[in-house]
């Protein structure tokens, strides 16, 4: 797991805000994100190894970056993955170890179990 960003003291102020969008409050805070996340991820080949994101195929190239400066919390086309984590730590749920396998995403088309539900055994 990335180093944290932000000493213990500040994210304890931010614990309340768990789950909740994050978004660096300028650029030294958002390289701190960067190099904490990013630079360790599998998801983008320039974050983590240098050189131009044009060379870079589309699978190689995480779009978090571009959507996290193009738009804001709020926004539908925000990333939910930039979010706190619940020590109020700034995180990136969608984060995969550099040299691990990204995970295949979900199949449009097959519905979530409602896991959340109590289910009950009686026959209709």
């Amino acid at each position: 797991m990335p180093s944290p960003i932000l000493p213990a003291r500040h994210a304890a102020l931010n614990a309340e805000r768990a789950g909740q969008p994050y978004q660096p409050s300028n650029g030294t805070e958002g390289e701190f994100f960067f190099e904490a996340w990013c630079r360790g991820c599998a998801r983008d080949r320039t974050m983590r190894e240098g050189g131009d994101v044009n060379e870079c195929d589309d699978n190689e190239v995480c779009n978090l970056i571009g959507r996290s400066m193009a738009f804001k919390p709020g926004d539908a086309e925000y990333p939910v993955e930039w979010q706190y984590d619940k020590r109020g730590q700034p995180c990136c749920a969608a984060f995969v170890p550099a040299g691990e396998a990204i995970p295949e995403p979900p199949c449009a088309h097959t519905m979530a179990l409602p896991l959340d539900v109590a289910s009950d055994d009686k026959e209709p």
